[in-house]
Protein backbone atom coordinates (compact mmCIF):
# COMPACT_ATOMS: atom_id res chain seq x y z
CA UNK A 1 0.00 0.00 0.00
CA UNK A 2 1.11 3.47 -1.18
CA UNK A 3 2.77 5.87 1.93
CA UNK A 4 1.39 9.46 2.20
CA UNK A 5 4.66 10.55 0.78
CA UNK A 6 4.57 8.43 -2.55
CA UNK A 7 0.86 9.73 -2.98
CA UNK A 8 2.09 12.82 -3.04
CA UNK A 9 4.86 12.24 -4.96
CA UNK A 10 2.70 10.96 -7.18
CA UNK A 11 0.09 13.15 -7.22
CA UNK A 12 2.42 16.26 -7.86
CA UNK A 13 3.76 14.18 -10.76
CA UNK A 14 0.37 14.17 -12.05
CA UNK A 15 -0.65 17.57 -12.05
CA UNK A 16 3.10 18.93 -13.73
CA UNK A 17 1.54 16.62 -16.80
CA UNK A 18 -1.54 18.11 -16.91
CA UNK A 19 0.08 21.40 -17.14
CA UNK A 20 3.32 20.57 -19.31
CA UNK A 21 0.44 18.22 -21.90
CA UNK A 22 -1.83 21.78 -22.89
CA UNK A 23 1.48 23.62 -23.69
CA UNK A 24 3.23 20.61 -25.50
CA UNK A 25 -0.10 20.29 -27.79
CA UNK A 26 -0.73 23.85 -28.39
CA UNK A 27 2.73 23.99 -30.34
CA UNK A 28 2.21 20.63 -32.87
CA UNK A 29 0.12 22.78 -35.15
CA UNK A 30 1.06 25.99 -36.69
CA UNK A 31 -2.06 26.54 -38.52
CA UNK A 32 -4.61 28.46 -36.34
CA UNK A 33 -8.59 28.01 -36.25
CA UNK A 34 -10.54 30.92 -38.38
CA UNK A 35 -13.80 31.78 -36.80
CA UNK A 36 -15.87 32.26 -39.92
CA UNK A 37 -18.98 34.83 -39.83
CA UNK A 38 -22.49 34.85 -41.89
CA UNK A 39 -22.60 37.55 -44.01
CA UNK A 40 -24.20 40.61 -42.95
CA UNK A 41 -26.70 40.43 -45.20
CA UNK A 42 -27.94 36.90 -44.39
CA UNK A 43 -28.16 37.94 -40.38
CA UNK A 44 -30.75 40.97 -41.02
CA UNK A 45 -34.43 41.34 -41.44
CA UNK A 46 -36.27 44.36 -42.44
CA UNK A 47 -37.77 45.86 -39.90
CA UNK A 48 -41.83 45.22 -39.82
CA UNK A 49 -43.72 47.93 -41.28
CA UNK A 50 -45.73 50.44 -39.38
CA UNK A 51 -49.74 49.91 -38.88
CA UNK A 52 -51.33 53.03 -41.09
CA UNK A 53 -53.68 55.11 -39.55
CA UNK A 54 -57.05 54.62 -41.24
CA UNK A 55 -59.83 56.38 -42.03
CA UNK A 56 -63.19 56.44 -41.07
CA UNK A 57 -65.77 53.92 -42.17
CA UNK A 58 -67.71 55.73 -44.84
CA UNK A 59 -64.42 55.99 -46.92
CA UNK A 60 -63.65 51.73 -47.17
CA UNK A 61 -61.84 51.98 -50.32
CA UNK A 62 -58.58 53.94 -48.85
CA UNK A 63 -59.08 51.88 -46.27
CA UNK A 64 -58.78 48.74 -48.36
CA UNK A 65 -55.82 50.32 -49.71
CA UNK A 66 -54.20 51.18 -46.97
CA UNK A 67 -54.42 47.79 -45.35
CA UNK A 68 -53.23 45.62 -48.32
CA UNK A 69 -50.50 48.08 -48.60
CA UNK A 70 -49.49 47.28 -45.13
CA UNK A 71 -50.19 43.45 -45.64
CA UNK A 72 -48.08 43.50 -48.43
CA UNK A 73 -45.59 45.20 -46.73
CA UNK A 74 -45.74 42.50 -43.94
CA UNK A 75 -45.05 39.67 -46.29
CA UNK A 76 -42.37 41.64 -47.77
CA UNK A 77 -40.81 41.50 -44.62
CA UNK A 78 -41.51 38.09 -43.31
CA UNK A 79 -40.22 37.10 -46.97
CA UNK A 80 -37.12 39.14 -46.47
CA UNK A 81 -36.12 37.45 -43.48
CA UNK A 82 -36.79 33.82 -44.33
CA UNK A 83 -34.82 34.35 -47.34
CA UNK A 84 -31.97 35.20 -44.94
CA UNK A 85 -32.41 32.53 -42.67
CA UNK A 86 -32.72 29.67 -45.27
CA UNK A 87 -29.20 31.82 -46.59
CA UNK A 88 -27.50 31.06 -43.55
CA UNK A 89 -29.09 27.59 -43.05
CA UNK A 90 -27.76 26.55 -46.85
CA UNK A 91 -24.53 28.10 -45.80
CA UNK A 92 -23.74 26.21 -42.79
CA UNK A 93 -24.53 23.08 -44.31
CA UNK A 94 -22.08 23.75 -46.75
CA UNK A 95 -19.32 23.86 -44.41
CA UNK A 96 -20.45 20.49 -43.05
Amino acid sequence: MPNYRQIRQLRTRAICALVALPVALAACSQERVQIVHPPATLTQCDDEPVPPSLPARDQQAERDTLTLSYILDLRSAYGSCRAAVDGVRAWSEALD
